[in-house]
């Protein structure tokens, strides 16, 4: 492959799926600002660029989820560590604002936050990326068939988190839905 043919193979991958990209990366890493997501875009860009060579043609955008999903991770890693280290240098509040509170209510997020990161993350490509089995193979980096189980278990455990919620949970006392 040439220089130009190289040059323009990315750029045909920037415009295609760069927006995606950065939309995936701005729901999975919420708790940072869109200086933090185009970083990371820029950070997945930057390893597209150097193995744009072992880039599926077939499989262009999971396989861009894929690198996403391993800086979203590292990115996690440092923020926790950050978090850990100044926790003891910030003075204790009394109570989470009303915002975290409404967001840590949702019967939803509770469950999501229940399944195993595998199973989680899996479902949320398939669910918010609409990657099919094949595709969310790739961006995981197993087998079609593995990626199918994963799946089927994510979607399978939601569904019995969802449906087992107990009538006084928060979310059914905020909204008034006692079972």
């Amino acid at each position: 492959m040439t220089d130009l043919e190289r040059e323009e193979r990315f750029t045909r991958l920037v415009h295609e799926h760069g927006d995606a990209v950065y939309r995936y990366l701005r729901r999975r890493y919420p708790s940072s600002d869109a200086n933090d997501a185009e970083d990371l875009l820029a950070d997945v860009m930057a390893v597209a660029w150097r193995r744009l060579d072992e880039i599926p043609t077939d499989a262009v955008a999971p396989w861009l989820f894929g690198v996403a999903r391993h800086r979203l991770s590292n990115a996690r890693r440092r923020s926790s560590r950050r978090d850990r280290i100044s926790a003891a240098q910030r003075p204790r509040s009394a109570a989470p604002g009303a915002e975290d509170e409404a967001l840590a209510d949702l019967q939803l997020r509770e469950a999501l936050d229940q399944l195993p990161e595998k199973e989680r993350e899996a479902l949320m490509l398939s669910a918010w990326e609409g990657l099919t089995p094949e595709q969310l193979a790739v961006a995981l980096g197993v087998s079609v068939n593995a990626a199918a189980i994963r799946l089927s278990k994510a979607k399978s455990r939601l569904l019995t988190l969802l449906g087992s919620g107990d009538s006084e949970s928060p979310t059914a006392v905020a909204t008034g839905t006692k079972q």
